[in-house]
């Protein structure tokens, strides 16, 4: 018995080397295999690479779409008749995608020319190309376009007498007459305080609508005054026309120059009881110091009513 067990040993010593061999063969294939797989691409590379496939046909598609609504756009260069202009449909796409905004071309003289948002492409054309066919082809758009704001102005007037019932829009007749309408002035508290110089003939005219102020409103506090020493010329111009008022002394005159009035005429609008004031400059038509007379009514009552609340 004692014989036969080193020769068991021994087959299990064998069997272990042989064991070792197989594992370095497979081991060895292992990493062969291993080796040769690496040469193909992850999963992860594959939901990578699939991922940017589907976003660049998204992207694509939305060029498509963009390009499509673009086409359907009129044209803002007239591309066709300026072959000269090599950048044309790129400057033309570029328009149509930012229509608010303007457009900086050169013409091929290399001079720079802006347009303004809604320049109509004949005249950019003309502008550009300075040529007779351009002239011709701006000379036929102003004759349509004409042709065609002057018939809708006809269908228009049409539409006006056949509708006889509008609630707003009165004719030129009931304008007139709001306008000649008195306004709901605080004449009570308004003062007015015209500053004129006798030779200036911008305030001779001024005072004539001043003049029509003060007979629709007979309450309204109006003073005029004369800055240069001419009696006959505040007579003439002041006096005759019914205004009160008169003509400053030297000191007076230079504490008003103090205050800004370097020119002719000037008037102050005061509020008394809130002691507000707007300041008008130059001449100006009745109704346009009707209008700013209510606007100052309007604010004074306005701030009265917040003082009450508080």
């Amino acid at each position: 018995m004692s014989s036969e067990a080193p020769k068991k040993m021994n087959l299990t010593f064998l069997g272990s080397k042989a064991g070792l061999a197989v594992a370095f063969v497979a081991g060895g294939l292992v990493m062969n295999a291993t080796s040769a797989v690496s040469n193909a691409k992850s999963t992860q590379d594959m939901l990578s690479d699939a991922l940017a496939d589907a976003l660049l046909t998204v992207k694509e598609r939305e060029v498509e779409k963009e390009e499509q609504e673009l086409a359907k756009l009129p044209n803002i260069l007239d591309c066709q008749n300026m072959k000269w202009l090599e950048n044309c449909s790129t400057i033309n796409k570029q328009a149509k995608k930012n229509p608010n905004a303007p457009m900086r071309i050169t013409n091929a003289k290399g001079l720079e020319f802006n347009f303004q948002p809604g320049t109509p492409s004949a005249m950019i054309r003309l502008q550009l190309e300075q040529s007779p066919e351009a002239a011709a082809a701006a000379v036929k758009y102003m004759d349509q376009t004409w042709g065609e704001y002057k018939q809708s102005a006809s269908l228009y007037q049409v539409a006006m007498w056949e509708n006889q019932d509008l609630q707003n829009i009165n004719g030129l007749e009931a304008a007139q007459d709001a306008q000649k309408a008195l306004k709901n002035l605080d004449t009570k508290n308004l003062s007015v305080s015209i500053f004129i110089e006798s030779t200036c003939p911008v305030c001779d005219r001024y005072l004539g609508a001043v003049e029509k102020l003060q007979k629709r409103y007979p309450t309204l506090s109006i003073r005029v005054f004369q800055l240069d020493n001419n009696q006959e010329a505040f007579i003439a111009k002041v006096g005759s026309r019914g205004l009160r008022g008169r003509i400053l002394s030297p000191s007076e005159v230079a504490k008003v120059q103090q205050q800004g009035i370097r020119s002719w005429p000037v008037t102050w609008v005061d509020h008394l009881p809130t002691k507000k004031r707007e300041t008008i400059l130059g001449n100006r038509t009745l109704n346009q110091v009707e209008t700013r007379l209510l606007a100052m009514t309007y604010a004074a009552r306005a701030t009265q009513i917040a003082k009450a609340e508080k």
